[in-house]
This record gives C-alpha cells, sequence and structure tokens, in this order.
C-alpha cells in the first residue's frame, strides 16, 4: 500500500476525466489518483484497496448517481472526504447531495480551484489525531437542535403569517440550524458570490419556500434526543454562543473592524461553540461528566484534550473546514482558547472570538457555580497590541453580560 494520499474521481464522461486527469497532473508526487467512469467501479476498488482519502463524484451519472455513491460511502467509508463536482442544477438532485457530501463545487471548475478544494480539508486533518474521531465527524449527517425550537420553526414555516425575519430568528437561537443554514447558503449549491454570515440575510438569499422544502425532503435540521439531563446543557450551549456572538461582533468593531468583518466575527464565536455540541451529540452524560471537573485549575478545552484527544475547538474547525468555511473562520475556532498557536495577529476574527470567550460568559455547564477562570492568552495580547485596551474590552464584556441576565 502507498503512502501518498490516495484521491478518486468519477464521472460517467471520459473527456471529463481526461481533463482532470490533466488538472490534477501537478499532484502526481503528491497524491495517488484513480478515475472512474461509474460509482459502481469506485466502490469495487474501494472494497479491493480500502478507503480513498478523498471521493470527487460527479452528480448525474446512469445507474449509480453521485447522491447515491457519496451515501454508501458515508455508510461504508465515513472517513473519506466526499465532494461533489457538476455542472447540474436540479433541485431535487442538488438536495440530495446535501446530507452525503461534504462539499459542493460547480463546473465548470479551474485546476487550481479543484486542487485547493481538496487540500484544505485534507490539511485540516491534522486538527484530529484519532482515527476514530474523523471517522465519527466523516459520518455526521447533521448537528441535532433543541426540541423547542425545532417545533418552532416548523410551526412557524407553516403558519399563514411566516416571514424570512421570524424565520431567521428561531433558527439564529440554535447553534446547530445557524451553522447548516450558513453552510448551504456559502457553498456552490446556490452561487451567490459572496460571503454570508449572518442568519438574516441566509434566509433571505434562500427563500422560505427553500427551508420549507429542506425541512421537508431532507435531514438538514435534526431534532435532539439525548437524555433529559443533557437537554439543559444543550440550552445553556446556545445561550452562550448567542452571548458569546453578540460580545464578539462589539469587541470587533471597537478594535476596528467594518461591520462585514465585526458580522463574521460574530458569527465566528457563536460557531465556536459548534463542536461542543458534536461531542455532546456523541458522548452525552459522559461529556457532561467530564467537562463538570472544570474548575480554576482545569480548562474545559484541556479536560476535553485529556479525554477525547481534541479539544472543542478544533472539532468545530475541522467541520467548519470540511464544509467550505474560510479560512479566517476556521483559525478562529481552532485556536480560540490560545491564539498565539496561530503565529500571526493578523486574523482580526480570531482575536475578537477569543477575547469574547475569555473576558466573557462562563463555558457552560460550571459545576456549584466554579468560574473557570479567565484565560487570557498574555502573548497575544502583548503581540496584538492590545494591552492598552483591555479595560474597556472587560468593561464591554460586563456590560453586554449584565444586559443578558434576566
Amino acid at each position: 500500500m502507498t503512502d501518498k494520499t490516495r484521491i478518486c474521481f468519477v464521472d460517467d464522461e471520459p473527456n471529463i476525466l481526461q481533463g482532470l486527469k490533466r488538472f490534477m497532473r501537478p499532484m502526481t508526487g503528491e497524491w495517488e489518483m484513480e478515475f472512474h467512469l461509474s460509482g459502481e467501479s469506485a466502490l469495487f476498488s474501494m472494497a479491493q484497496n480500502g478507503p480513498f482519502d478523498v471521493v470527487v463524484s460527479d452528480m448525474r451519472m446512469p445507474g449509480m448517481d453521485g447522491a447515491a455513491l457519496l451515501t454508501r460511502i458515508r455508510q461504508d467509508y465515513p472517513e473519506t472526504i466526499r465532494v461533489i463536482l457538476s455542472g447540474y442544477a436540479d433541485s431535487d438532485s442538488v438536495l440530495r447531495t446535501i446530507g452525503p457530501a461534504h462539499l459542493y463545487l460547480a463546473k465548470p471548475c479551474e485546476g487550481e480551484s479543484l486542487r485547493e478544494a481538496i487540500r484544505h480539508p485534507l490539511a485540516l486533518r491534522r486538527l484530529l489525531s484519532s482515527e476514530a474521531m474523523r471517522r465519527a465527524l466523516g459520518g455526521l449527517e447533521s448537528l441535532p437542535s433543541l426540541p423547542d425550537l425545532f417545533i418552532r420553526l416548523d410551526t412557524e414555516l407553516a403558519s399563514p403569517a411566516c416571514s424570512t425575519a421570524s424565520v431567521a430568528a428561531i433558527i439564529g437561537s440554535d447553534t446547530a440550524m445557524t451553522v447548516e443554514i450558513l453552510k448551504l447558503t456559502n457553498s456552490a449549491y446556490f452561487g451567490i458570490g459572496q460571503r454570508v454570515n449572518s442568519v438574516l440575510q441566509a434566509v433571505r438569499t434562500l427563500g422560505v419556500e427553500t427551508i420549507q422544502t429542506l425541512m421537508v425532503k431532507t435531514a438538514i435540521f435534526r431534532l435532539f434526543s439525548g437524555s433529559a439531563q443533557v437537554a439543559p446543557y444543550l440550552e445553556g450551549l446556545n445561550r452562550h454562543g448567542l452571548e458569546l456572538s453578540r460580545l464578539a461582533k462589539n469587541m470587533a468593531a471597537f478594535l476596528g473592524a467594518t461591520t462585514a468583518q465585526a458580522e463574521a466575527a460574530g458569527c465566528a464565536a457563536l460557531l465556536s461553540n459548534v463542536g461542543a455540541l458534536v461531542l455532546l451529540d456523541c458522548h452525552g452524560d459522559a461529556y457532561l461528566r467530564t467537562i463538570a471537573q472544570t474548575g480554576p485549575q482545569s480548562s474545559v478545552h484541556a479536560l476535553e484534550m485529556a479525554a477525547y484527544g481534541v479539544h472543542h475547538g478544533h472539532v468545530g474547525a475541522y467541520l467548519l473546514g470540511l464544509w467550505g468555511f474560510t479560512d479566517q473562520m476556521v483559525e478562529a475556532v481552532a485556536h480560540a482558547p490560545q491564539p498565539s498557536l496561530a503565529g500571526h495577529t493578523d486574523n482580526l476574527l480570531l482575536g475578537a472570538v477569543h477575547l469574547a470567550r475569555a473576558l466573557g460568559p462562563a463555558f457552560p455547564p460550571l459545576p456549584l457555580g466554579v468560574d473557570e477562570g479567565r484565560r487570557l492568552d498574555s502573548a497575544y495580547v502583548h503581540q496584538a497590541g492590545l494591552v492598552s485596551k483591555l479595560p474597556q474590552l472587560t468593561r464591554m464584556a460586563q456590560s453586554i453580560s449584565a444586559e443578558e441576565t434576566p
């Protein structure tokens, strides 16, 4: 077996495969590549030689189409990164790929763009040393939403008074729904040509009818079905994320961000909890017991590292990277606990998310009100020239926290 990264391309048109071979020729030193004319042929190769690291498939093919192929791969080889590369935009076909595909790329796709789209998620694997964790995340279909919010959204979509604002308000109060709707809006499914970082903008872009269709025909939103002990924590996680989002947005603006950058910082802060949502979904009560040991000498991230070999920032960043979120947002989520690990101070999103998490609300749940302790990355704060601004930032965090307290 080779040590090279193994990539598979599937398309029923020989001319397309020849073009892909030309596009990928610069990568022959790094990647071992196979080119198949059918999904059945690709699956046979995987059965004989083991899973590919990445499968890039066309959508519209006779027999087994791209959605069916990637669904089989998700079931049998969940660690494989799954990409749809298609110029076919039939809505029913597109909706069928939402679950099984990590990324959707539209034809025509330039060679360097395609190579980078494959390189990016592969590079993220360094965040997850555990093969079991990569398999679990690779097989993930959707994130769990709070039952009452799920029901409220379903009811609102059926209401004659339904509006984009009312739908966005419900989706925006749930971390899982937020990440799923942003992931979809920013993919090449809709090719809008600009980055969307607000739920209201995403709902306006998609339209209420499309969201109704997503609710009915796909598993983009999933009802949480964990234990009674876990549900209150999920509610706390949502509240924490919303408060973090507001704080990071205000802090970014204070630090000189543009309106768009501040919006992105707020989005990154909310999405910095995605990994915790996944760990909670995967481990349930055991995850709660792990982080119940949180205290001044034991941070949530350190406890997660000891238990799972990753912290929730790593998990969230890995998923966001797979789903095509920007490098800045992925970095902000990955290094929020210790931004100095990024090796630079150029990412305003990272700085705002770190400051919001270090100065803002405590990560839930804390045992008997024990404070996790302020964990500012002093090296980063000095390098970024933020020391003189800490008093104002601290007051900002206290003020917003007071407003959020019932």
